[in-house]
């Protein structure tokens, strides 16, 4: 296929390790599935399915989006936004926004201890998500040297978007809930760095050793589910390939 000759190719030349999924969702036809079973640290990947299991919580009528959660010391990463702060109480709506457009490490941590991380796992695997499994907080780096890491596969980050996408498995309220919030994304640095003004409700993930980005990219031609995800000795490494990758995919769009 064309996308996985310019995917290895990038590889090769960016010194990383990749996988790709490129899916047109008007035709159905596959663009590219290169390493998508691999499984990869997810980095803030995680957040998605973070979010939308708090979301079936609202819908079920377990909580509430105006629900107001406290933020304790423990929760505070370093990453803080003004809204969320030791001894605060924030609602469900904004812990979200800040987790996907932000990528806020604090606002996930509440997340995850009002969750718990089993209910977030079993959601996962309820739609069928195989590789993804959150086993740590946000930048608790003593549990990922115990081996405690989250992770996901792009065969997942594709399933899921794919889903959000259709409004299939996941409900109208949850699909219509999150679109967008993940349109609201801020970080424009990896896949759409070519065009970064593109409609795309996506999540970006980042660590010392991998980059990766997924979601929805609406184009004029196309409306591509992707995901993408690189690890390399260096996420410097990783962003170029990104970033070499970007015109390619926005020229299928």
């Amino acid at each position: 296929m064309f996308f996985e000759d310019i995917v290895r190719r990038l590889e090769e030349k960016h010194g990383c390790t990749a996988a790709c999924a490129l899916w047109d969702a008007k035709s159905g036809e596959t663009l590219c599935s290169y390493r998508t079973e691999k499984v990869f640290k997810s980095a803030s990947l995680i957040k998605t399915p973070i979010m939308l299991c708090a979301l079936e919580e609202v819908e079920a009528g377990r909580m509430s989006l105006e629900e107001r959660i406290s933020v304790l010391p423990c929760h505070c990463v370093g990453d803080e936004a003004p809204v969320i702060r030791d001894g605060r109480d924030v609602p469900m709506s904004v812990l979200l926004e800040y987790m996907i457009t932000d990528s806020n490490n604090s606002a996930t941590n509440v997340l995850i201890d009002t969750l718990g991380m089993e209910k977030v796992n079993a959601f996962s695997r309820r739609i069928g998500l195989c590789d993804t499994v959150l086993r740590r907080h946000m930048l608790d780096y003593e549990a990922a040297r115990r081996g405690n890491e989250n992770h996901t596969s792009a065969a997942d980050m594709l399933r899921l978007y794919t889903m959000l996408h259709r409004g299939e498995t996941l409900t109208p309220f949850m699909c219509e809930t999150a679109r967008p919030i993940l349109l609201r994304q801020h970080d424009k640095e990896l896949l759409m760095f070519a065009d970064p003004a593109r409609r795309a409700a996506h999540k970006t993930g980042g660590l010392s050793d991998i980059a990766h980005d997924a979601g929805i990219l609406y184009g004029e031609n196309r409306t591509l589910v992707f995901a993408v995800l690189a690890t390399a000795p260096d996420e410097k490494q990783c962003v170029a390939f990104h970033q070499a990758l970007s015109p390619h995919v926005m020229a299928a769009v």
